[in-house]
C-alpha cells in the first residue's frame, strides 16, 4: 500500500465487545508498528534516558499489552469495580494496545526553554504515533488513538511499569479488521477539516 493511500484510508474507530474477542498473535506485525513509530523525527533529546530503562534519546515510549493482557486487564476493572466507559470494551476487542508516553523536561523559574522542548517532545512524540496508525492501517488494523481516559491515572502507569513523571499521549488499540458481531464507533470529525483552501494558503513576498 502506497503512504498516500493508507493516509486516506486511516480512520478513527472504536471496536467495542462486550465479551472476549479471540485473541491472535500479531507480535510481528506489532514490532514493524513499532519500528515505524520510532522513525520519526525529534528535535530535543530526551534528558532524563540514562535514568531509565529504556534508553532511547527520543522522548517517546512504548508501553506493549498484547490480546491476552487487554483482556486481564479488562478483568482488573471489573474485578475492582473501576469505572473505564468504553475503555473496557474495547480492551475485550483489542488485539493490542500500546501506552504512549513522552517525558516532560523541568522548568526552572520563567525560562521559556523548556516549555519549548516540551512542546517539540509533544510535536515528536506525536508524529510517532501517527507513523504506528499508518502503519497499522496498511497492515490491514482498525485502529483508536485514545487519549487514556482512566487510563491515565498513577495506579495504572504502576501496574503497566510507567514511570509517573511520564505523561500518557496516546492509548493506541489495534483491532482485527474482520469486527464480527463487535460494535463499532466512528470518529466525529472525519472529514471535517474541510478542503485544502480551508487550512491552507499560498503566501506571496
Amino acid at each position: 500500500m502506497k503512504l498516500q493511500e493508507a493516509i486516506k484510508r486511516r480512520r478513527t474507530l472504536k471496536v467495542l465487545s462486550q465479551e472476549n474477542v479471540k485473541v491472535k498473535d500479531i507480535s510481528d506485525d506489532v514490532l514493524e508498528i513499532l519500528e515505524m513509530g520510532g522513525k520519526a523525527p525529534f528535535h530535543y533529546i530526551n534528558t532524563k534516558a540514562s535514568e531509565k530503562d529504556l534508553k532511547s534519546l527520543a522522548p517517546w515510549r512504548f508501553y506493549v499489552l498484547n490480546g491476552a493482557s487487554c483482556r486481564k486487564l479488562a478483568d482488573y476493572f471489573l474485578e475492582n469495580e473501576i469505572e473505564g466507559g468504553k475503555i473496557i470494551q474495547m480492551l475485550r476487542a483489542g488485539q493490542t494496545l500500546i501506552q504512549v508516553t513522552w517525558t516532560p523536561e523541568e522548568s526552572v523559574g520563567d525560562d521559556l526553554f523548556p516549555k519549548q522542548t516540551n512542546i517539540e517532545h509533544i510535536a515528536a512524540t506525536s508524529a510517532a504515533v501517527q507513523n504506528m496508525l499508518l502503519t497499522a492501517t496498511a497492515l490491514g488494523y482498525e485502529n483508536y488513538w485514545s487519549s487514556g481516559g482512566v487510563l491515565r491515572e498513577d495506579r495504572f502507569k504502576e501496574m503497566l511499569g510507567i514511570p509517573l513523571e511520564e505523561q500518557l499521549l496516546a492509548s493506541l488499540f489495534l483491532f482485527d479488521s474482520n469486527t464480527g458481531n463487535c460494535k463499532t464507533k466512528k470518529g466525529g470529525l472525519r472529514g471535517r477539516q474541510g478542503n485544502i483552501d480551508n487550512y491552507s494558503k499560498t503566501v506571496n513576498l
